[in-house]
């Protein structure tokens, strides 16, 4: 890795030049009213006995997962509140570094991972403040780092997640370029799983309970003897999503375009083996197959957003940018209740109960796909509030000196400079739910630039007008390319006609979508409290209407679009509805306190057809989002 500069296709705008606007804002404001503004007096591990307030309570990761989150988001929202806590910890963890430059808790000195996370929590706080002691900071921890690993290589989740050390390195490489930072990530990327190896021939091609008995790998190792015992960081659904950061990070360095097609090979197996209508790949724990039955963790669902963030600014590819949207919009609503105040470990995309009972895990407990405070495990009790907040800094980037590339569509405003001159300009939009963007300049006058608007791959048909006239406009590399002078004042609309579409997924199952919304089946839900800790309540949830629908393969399936509400994935107020006729499927029921696997179609049914009624995935706790189907031909 021997480069003078930095290689990204994107440049990624500071956390300060993006503002939420629309139904985006208020998702942050019911986010920092729910779990993420009371957690800190709400639960221990993050409260004020924290390991990274120098006390004696937990001091690994849970701490800086949080504040992650919470830091970004109480800026955006401009709570002082919640800034002053947060400051409260960053001012510990500055003052917290010894004279080898190592900083933290000293009860987990040794660990590597927990830093690796509270310093993308103190650069984002060096994007809000400017503070010079951040630099300092990574400054001294990258020359610590250099020396102990040669001592005490990366191992374990340090091992598995060194991509996130590797973003650390270049964003400070990036502030102060210096040789040393350039041999460190090569230092560290010779210690790190190589997951770009991993993704290019994906050894995994089925649920790891094929290759490994959790039972036995349990009973007959200690902690240490996992990896020898069972690739378990290579299967663990959490190292997966962070680890597609890797090979990105790689590439920034050394510019080795073997590191994308890695990253696509990757992709494309997770789907084709793992994957599931809403976007995620199945993990619970460990990659799961690909069937709708099996889980997927909330933590690899915020750190795929992330890693896919890193990935558009290395590469710049908008094929990720319509599964960032996907999801963004589909799976992490669906698995954090609609008040924020509860939140699943696990998700199903044919989910029909959550409840505590014994279901067909890989090594998750019988609570994992409950809501709640801390459901199987408080990792993602912790990791959660990232999501939306962090999902801001994938909406806009900037490609050279004179083009702005709206790259995932929000309501949101961004601030930059062209030839000296400020520019604000601002997407006003209900997307995902609506399929017009307008883009308005607010601030600026009189300079050239080249605004870059992403097409989606599910648009076959768009249309530009620019102050009401029609504009002429070329799809370039799934790119619409706009040039012209810009002034304040100037509107742009680009209407992206949403069809109506089916995809096809385990057992030829389909998925039924339009734009970058999933929808579910609107199944009836009963909410019963039956645990309460400090004053938060778990919930099971039990289907009070019929879920074992076949869908007509052939069928007209209709759109109907709503008022959007206050919540914006509201269940009882959903922004978009589907009809579509189905019979039902008897022989289809559960099995393992979970929906069956869907049968494989086509599928005989002599039930008459029905108009159920379909809600977008996120809205939806109990849903059936992969279908078995019929064709009326077939039933002849």
């Amino acid at each position: 890795m021997k480069t003078d500069k930095l290689h990204n296709a994107l440049s990624a705008f500071p956390l300060t030049a993006v503002e939420p606007k629309g139904w985006l804002l208020r998702q942050l404001e019911i986010q920092m009213k729910g779990l993420t503004g009371i957690l800190h007096e709400a639960w221990d591990s993050v409260g004020s006995y924290s390991g990274w307030l120098g006390g004696t309570g937990e001091n690994w990761e849970r701490c800086p997962y949080y504040l992650d989150g919470l830091l970004p988001l109480s800026y955006y929202l401009d709570d002082g509140k919640h800034r002053e806590l947060c400051d409260r910890f960053i001012a510990w963890a500055l003052k917290s570094q010894d004279k080898e430059g190592n900083f933290g808790p000293a009860a987990s000195k040794d660990d590597y991972w927990s830093r690796f996370v509270m310093l993308k929590v103190l650069i984002q706080y060096a994007e809000i403040t400017g503070d010079p002691q951040v630099n300092v900071l990574c400054k001294g921890y990258f020359k610590y780092a250099a020396k102990s690993l040669d001592q005490r290589p990366l191992a374990q989740w340090g091992k598995a997640r060194a991509g996130d050390l590797l973003y650390c390195i270049k964003w400070l490489y990036e502030q102060e370029p210096d040789a040393a930072l350039i041999d460190l990530a090569q230092k560290v990327s010779s210690q790190a799983l190589d997951w770009g190896g991993l993704y290019t021939n994906f050894p995994f091609t089925r649920a790891t309970s094929f290759y490994y008995n959790w039972d036995k790998v349990k009973a007959n190792n200690t902690w240490s003897q996992f990896d020898v015992a069972m690739a378990f960081h290579a299967t663990h659904i959490v190292n997966v999503a962070m680890g597609l950061k890797f090979p990105a990070m790689q590439y920034c360095f050394d510019h080795n375009k073997d590191h994308y097609a890695a990253l696509k090979a990757g992709l494309e197996a997770l789907a084709k083996y793992h994957g599931t209508a809403a976007g995620i790949f199945n993990g619970d724990e460990h990659l799961s197959g690909n069937s709708p039955s099996q889980g997927a963790e909330l933590c690899s669902v915020v750190e795929l957003m992330f890693s896919l963030q890193c990935m558009l600014e290395s590469f710049g590819d908008p094929a990720w940018g319509d599964l960032l949207e996907r999801i963004a919009y589909n799976s992490l609503p669906a698995t954090i209740s609609e008040d924020f105040m509860s939140h699943q470990y696990l998700q199903q995309a044919n989910q029909v109960l959550a409840t505590v009972a014994k279901r067909n895990w890989f090594n998750n407990d019988d609570t994992s796909n409950t809501f709640g405070l801390e459901p199987n495990f408080g990792c993602c009790t912790a990791n959660m509030h990232q999501g939306w907040p962090k999902f801001l800094k994938s909406l806009w980037f900037r490609e050279g000196e004179d083009t702005l590339v709206s790259m995932v569509f929000a309501p949101s405003a961004v601030k930059l400079v062209f030839e000296g001159c400020p520019y604000k300009l601002e997407l006003g939009t209900s997307y995902p739910f609506r399929d017009i963007l307008n883009y308005k300049v607010v601030e600026g006058r009189g300079k050239e630039f080249t605004l870059k608007i992403r097409h989606p791959q599910w648009a076959s048909n768009f249309d530009v007008r620019i102050n009401g006239k029609p504009e002429a406009v070329t799809s370039v590399d799934n790119f619409l390319v706009i040039k012209r002078i810009w002034d304040c004042g100037d509107i742009l609309n680009c209407h992206f006609a949403m069809p109506i579409a089916k995809s096809r997924w385990f057992n030829n199952s389909l998925a039924v979508e339009r734009g970058p919304l999933v929808f579910g089946l609107d199944i009836a839900e009963k909410w019963t409290a039956f645990r309460e800790t400090g004053g938060i309540k778990d919930y099971e949830i039990r289907p009070e209407s019929e879920w074992n629908y076949a869908l007509d393969e052939g069928g007209t399936i209709e759109a109907k679009e709503k008022e959007i509400a206050d919540l914006p994935f509201s269940k009882k107020s959903p922004p978009v509805i589907l009809e579509a006729p189905a019979r039902k499927l008897p022989s289809w029921g559960l099995e393992n306190n979970s929906a069956a696997p869907p049968p494989l179609s086509p599928v005989q049914t002599a039930e008459p057809v029905e108009i159920i009624r379909l809600i977008p995935y996120g809205c939806a706790k109990l849903r059936i989002s992969q279908f078995p189907y019929y064709s009326e031909a077939s039933l002849k």
